[in-house]
């Protein structure tokens, strides 16, 4: 489309100059999308502050006012998101502690004052600030690709890991000390969630199996399952 000279379409002077002097019906679209394209910061903020691939992200409860975001850095950072919105600069709190390798899941508990997170061969938990530190290291025997917190007991959480098991976990017990295996299949675990409104019960998703519902009551037995024709992954 032909802009008059000294009016682009990017303005609304030239949008309507254009309009009268050409009459396409379509002008107002491309007028639409050249503003939109000009000015992405009505619509895009990028938060910069990871050194890698982002692996997980996850939103804190009642509102969102947090964002938790872990990568191949092996670090978890917390980002204020109203700081992160409106300021210039916002940089990111980096919570005390690393992994030891890459980080593929998150979790807030109910009150947002800790952080879950799952890499290769562990599962750390994190005080959110003003300490942000880390308060217990739960080890695994593989990648950890899935977590979910009780909605009911926030010292209560479930694991989903490469090794094919599903560990139920309580942070009361010692770190050392073996969790309840709520499943334990060939294949790995890719995503657990608990169902909120009947914490008994808990979705699974399997790279073989496809997805299953399962019953803490009735450890490795599959109340019933939907199989996929491809790896089901979150």
């Amino acid at each position: 489309m032909k802009e008059v000279k000294g009016c682009g379409m990017r303005s609304s002077v030239g949008f309507l100059s254009q309009r009268r002097l050409f009459g396409n019906p379509l002008m107002k679209e491309e007028f639409q999308r050249l503003r939109l394209a000009g000015c992405t910061s009505l619509y895009k903020k990028d938060m910069l502050g990871h050194f890698g691939c982002v692996n997980a992200i996850e939103f804190s409860n009642n509102g969102g006012e947090y964002l938790v975001s872990g990568k191949d850095d092996r670090r978890v950072l917390l980002w204020n998101m109203e700081r992160a919105l409106h300021a210039r600069s916002a940089k990111p709190l980096k919570l005390k502690g690393e992994h030891l390798s890459n980080i593929f899941c998150l979790a807030f508990d109910s009150t947002n004052k800790r952080v879950f997170s799952g890499g290769n061969l562990s599962i750390q938990l994190y005080s959110v600030p003003p300490r942000g530190e880390t308060l217990n290291v739960f080890l695994h025997d593989d990648a950890v690709y899935g977590l979910s917190v009780s909605p009911v007991n926030d010292n209560v959480f479930a694991s989903s890991s490469d090794d094919g098991r599903v560990l139920i976990w309580d942070t009361r017990e010692p770190p050392h000390g073996e969790p309840f295996c709520l499943a334990n299949y060939p294949s790995a675990f890719h995503s657990v969630m608990f169902n909120p409104a009947e914490p008994r019960l808990l979705a699974t998703a399997n790279s073989k199996e496809g997805v299953g519902l399962w019953d803490i009551r009735k450890p490795r037995t599959c109340l019933t399952q939907f199989v996929h024709q491809r790896a089901v992954l979150f």
